[in-house]
């Protein structure tokens, strides 16, 4: 979450002092490998330049040691690259499709032509996640070139061409070529520094259920007189919303916070300090009205560890200028819930249909869009965390921020319940980085940086899993 807060004073003396750097041709050559991929329009909600990518992608793992293939998928091929052996596993999970690039006149510079200007690279994927991807490349290659000797973990690169359409293949692709395997570690596809400079580590994300309700009163729209005798589908649609859910947004459907798993202390202790202030949300967002009970103590909290429920749109009758004295024949209303552990979207699902019909909704219609998307929340004392905190202060000049969970959602849950993993989200998506929108850009200080703490936690991960490798994870 953006923060407008004044900058808080470094915990160092300050960046540019505490920060090491990197060598000024192993930026170059990651620009060049970005600037390579930012070019292919790997667009997978047009099934476009999948095929290219992947392959770019392959032939990039390929050069730096990893022996790589790349398997097909529903809409777009994965690219796997593997190196190592050991008695652990750590994964890394980026993807290399990208969202559409329109509305193209809202880009400063052709969205598939990479372009640096005041410090900032643009570019679509430049952040989302391509950058993601070659800062890591180019952290490997900079561990790799100084390391001698086998790697004593297994190391798995998994590149993803069909995230950006919520990974349809992905759980499938996991059962097929990873079934019985253990990952220790999954290295999430992106993470986020804020607007002071400070890294975030996700450990967490929600899951979510995407549905849609719709009603239907009549064959036709009728005369508004006929209000008098015939029920309106809006009046139905709106009386089965407001059943859902009171003014404190707790959710009210029968059963709904029954499988609901308690944060742990550990994850309740990083949320009594907010790492920015409601006030800065207020700001940065121009909201201003909050649900009841929410305050500068219960908001961060809330982001973090309570499921919510949206109402994204609500439609039907005449919404043109002037009036039209219309009784509607039919209207629909889309909702989204955001869930935590352990609760199941299928679940909620049907929780939500008994509701409706106990309550005497049974004529409208629910419709689910999706219910793959499972909550999944990482332990912040795992070693993973504990080793990449040391690591992001010396490059970034701040202690990072442990997040409990994103409030957003992620298809990260088939790691977690398939392979065991546990997933870390440490990456260089700022703030400011527009993200899905025209002038997506990343900065060319953090790319440096992350490519240093990549270097540097595959450098501590390779001594970790040297000296104790099977107690480490």
């Amino acid at each position: 979450m953006p923060d407008t807060e004044p900058a808080l004073p470094l915990l160092s003396a300050n960046v540019e002092r505490c920060a090491q750097v990197i060598a000024a041709n192993e930026l170059e050559r990651a620009k060049e490998d970005l600037r390579r991929l930012v070019s292919i329009r790997s667009v997978s909600a047009r099934s476009e330049g999948l095929d290219e990518c992947a392959s770019a992608v392959a032939q990039l793992l390929s050069d730096e040691g990893f022996a790589t293939r790349i398997h097909s998928g529903e809409i777009a091929p994965f690219v796997v690259g593997e190196i190592g052996q050991g008695p652990a596993t750590v994964m890394i999970y980026n993807h290399y499709d990208v969202q559409p690039e329109e509305p193209v006149e809202l880009w400063t510079d052709p969205p598939f032509q990479m372009t640096e200007r005041d410090g900032r690279l643009y570019g679509r994927g430049v952040a989302d996640d391509k950058g993601e991807f070659v800062s890591r490349l180019a952290g490997w290659r900079r561990f790799w070139d100084n390391h001698d000797g086998d790697l004593p973990f297994k190391l798995v690169w998994i590149v993803d061409g069909e995230e950006e359409i919520g990974s349809p293949s992905l759980d499938a692709f996991l059962a097929r070529h990873f079934q019985g395997e253990r990952i220790d570690l999954c290295w999430w596809e992106f993470g986020e520094v804020d607007t002071h400079g400070t890294p975030i580590i996700l450990l967490g994300f929600k899951g979510v259920l995407a549905v849609e309700l719709r009603c239907r009163t009549a064959r036709a729209d009728l005369h508004s007189s006929l209000g008098a005798a015939v029920e309106n589908p809006l009046w139905r649609l709106a009386s089965a919303v407001s059943s859902l859910r009171d003014e404190t947004g707790r959710i009210l459907i029968e059963g709904f916070y029954s499988d609901v798993v308690a944060p742990n202390a550990n994850s309740l202790a990083l949320t009594t300090e907010p790492p920015f202030s409601l006030e800065s949300v207020k700001h940065a967002t121009g909201a201003h009205r909050l649900l009841v009970g929410v305050d500068d103590n219960t908001f961060f909290s809330r982001l973090n560890f309570e499921p919510c429920l949206n109402v994204n749109g609500f439609s039907g009758g005449y919404g043109g200028d002037g009036t039209k004295t219309v009784l509607p024949a039919t209207g629909f209303a889309k909702l989204d819930f955001r869930l935590v552990p352990n609760q199941n979207p299928k679940t909620v699902a049907e929780r939500l249909r008994l509701h409706l019909d106990r309550n005497g909704f049974e004529d409208i219609e629910l419709i689910i869009h999706d219910a793959e998307v499972c909550p999944i929340r990482s332990d912040p004392e795992h070693w993973s965390v504990r080793e990449a905190v040391p690591i992001l202060q010396q490059w970034f000049g701040r202690s990072p921020i442990l997040q409990p969970s994103s409030p957003a959602s992620g298809t990260a849950h088939p790691f977690v319940e398939r392979l065991g993993a546990t997933i870390v989200g440490i990456g260089l998506t700022h703030h400011g980085a527009m993200l899905h929108s025209p002038d997506e850009n990343i900065l060319l200080d953090h790319l440096s940086k992350m490519i240093g703490f990549t270097s540097d936690y595959l450098a501590r991960i390779t001594a970790l899993m040297s000296e104790a490798p099977t107690s480490s994870a």
